[in-house]
């Protein structure tokens, strides 16, 4: 396969996303109303606007929409690029890679020969509602050091200028999954107990997200929004259960019940990834993101995208928290990313993570938590969230909220 230098090709984005965006960044009043109905047409003139419009790094929050955007406090259309940090979902304590040196590395920096820093302004937290409320007692693990951890993390991040997303990746079936829980197809009891304790610790967070719900997988609309009866549902430990599923109107409710405002993130149908049916079926309530989770699957490909969440991303606002390829490749996530830029949809890559498998059977971008990018899909990624920097370097930069 041709490779190209680093800084040939980042000279080479640099020059793409400046064609495809435009070279000028547009001024806003700031007198717009922040928070016009839901899924009113954005007021700037434009289904969808150049990259340069859109603040690209630091803490803007707290956010809030307008129409298909995702506006800062300041009113000025934002947009989130970054990694997840996988593993919390099912390491208790932790791989021991949380210290703000090593969270850094997600961020802005200056990289050096041993440590590379990616540039992006979000980072994903995929959590167990397990952990959170019962700990993990055979490994030692308290519910308290469970949330203390998580925080810690938070903490150091917001510190660092970068937004976070707190996403409910794992569930327990109501109690029946101890320990980690398990992917599941829709939220349970324990996932409303959750948001009840998680929500208000984080309402006053400017950038904190909530992600409500990692990959819905029901194929039934009206059980996506309102529950339904959950039966035989395998999940990824081979597992089966029987629960009452939360519909996602519910986690949107008690959310707010609980004071908080933050945005939140609600994937559809199809592991998190088709929203062609928003129309008919979308949520009731303010700050809602739709999520899609796309990978390089049947079904999932680029003649896909149009139906399943492009077209819908003019009238709401869209976020991928989640995507990735399996071959250590770059033509789906590049093709994905660009479509992306196109469509003023946020995005975070899968994953921050060193795993223990083959890196090409599983899609991290990393081969150490100092940053060094995996070839293929990592430093294909790593490449474009520097591009988005490139973009910034005579841009005003959002003033840190504190």
């Amino acid at each position: 396969m041709l490779r190209i230098p680093g800084r040939a090709f980042t000279g080479l984005l640099i020059i793409v996303l400046l064609t495809l965006t435009g070279s000028l960044r547009t001024s806003f009043a700031a007198s717009l109303a922040p928070r016009d109905r839901q899924h009113a047409h954005n007021q700037f003139g434009n289904t969808f606007l150049p990259l340069t419009t859109f603040h690209l790094r630091g803490i803007d929050g707290p956010y809030h929409t307008q129409g298909n955007l995702i506006l800062g406090a300041d009113n000025h259309p934002y947009l989130f690029h970054g990694i997840a940090r996988d593993d919390l979902e099912y390491f208790c304590k932790g791989d021991g890679h949380y210290d703000a040196k090593e969270l850094a590395y997600l961020g802005p920096g200056n990289s050096t020969a041993k440590e590379t820093y990616w540039g992006g302004n979000v980072v994903r937290l995929p959590l167990s509602e397990g952990f959170w409320l019962y700990g993990h007692p055979s490994e030692n693990c308290a519910p308290q050091q469970y949330q203390a951890l998580v925080k810690q993390t938070i903490d150091a991040l917001t510190a660092l200028n970068m937004n976070v997303i707190i996403n409910l990746q794992w569930t327990d079936a109501g109690g029946q999954a101890r320990g980690s829980g398990t992917q599941l197809a829709m939220p349970d009891a324990d996932s409303v107990a959750f948001w009840k304790q998680v929500a208000p610790i984080y309402a006053s967070y400017p950038n904190v997200l909530f992600e409500l719900f990692n990959e819905p997988h029901i194929y039934n609309w009206v059980c996506w929004m309102n529950g339904c009866q959950v039966t035989g549902d395998v999940g990824t430990n081979n597992q089966t259960y029987s629960y009452p599923g939360v519909g996602m109107q519910k986690l949107v409710e008690t959310v707010r019940s609980a004071g908080a405002n933050n945005l939140v993130l609600v994937g559809g149908l199809d592991w998190g990834y088709d929203l062609s049916q928003l129309p008919t079926y979308h949520l009731q309530g303010t700050n809602i993101v739709y999520d899609t989770h796309p990978y390089d699957y049947y079904g999932k490909q680029p003649i896909n995208w149009d139906a399943s969440f492009g077209n819908i991303s003019s009238s709401y606002p869209v976020f991928a928290a989640e995507f990735g390829e399996y071959d250590c490749g770059t033509n789906y996530t590049s093709q994905l990313i660009n479509y992306f830029d196109a469509h003023n949809i946020s995005w975070v890559g899968w994953a921050w993570v060193v795993a223990k498998a083959d890196s090409c059977a599983y899609p991290q971008v990393i081969s150490t938590y100092n940053g060094t990018p995996i070839p293929g899909m990592g430093q294909w990624e790593y490449q474009h969230l520097q591009g988005y920097l490139a973009l910034l370097v005579k841009a005003e930069v959002p003033e840190q909220k504190k």
